[in-house]
């Protein structure tokens, strides 16, 4: 899709090492905290902060639903992206914030979860 392939496999890299360093960061923050606070203290400071989090993933969504055409343009703009892909990133967009909504709704949100604790017999 990009006209530059080393740009992109050294992007790709770079946000793979972030995304790396960013999980790596958290999940040692998570267990000190483990280690060093009881489970009733991080549930509450989990409630605390459930609010913020869905509002700012909601937020995200929004921001690609309504900046998704600037983005194309942008790119098209730039030169990364030709007239042809353009109208298929166009087209793209809706699929990209269904999927966005269905993951939110189903980890996010619990939805799964809740829906097979309404089942009769579940085994949540």
């Amino acid at each position: 899709m990009f006209n530059n392939s080393r740009a992109q496999r050294k992007g790709f890299l770079i946000t793979t090492l972030v995304a790396a360093l960013l999980t790596a960061l958290v999940g040692y923050w998570l267990m000190h905290r483990l280690q060093t606070d009881s489970v009733q203290s991080i549930q509450q400071s989990i409630d605390t902060w459930r609010l913020t989090l869905t509002l700012g993933r909601w937020t995200l969504i929004a921001l690609v639903t309504f900046g998704w055409n600037a983005g194309v343009e942008y790119f098209t703009n730039t030169g990364k992206i030709n007239f042809a892909q353009t109208g298929k990133l166009q087209r793209f967009r809706w699929r990209v914030v269904t999927w966005l909504v269905i993951l939110e709704l189903v980890l996010g949100q619990g939805m799964l979860v809740k829906f097979f604790s309404m089942i009769p017999g579940s085994i949540f």
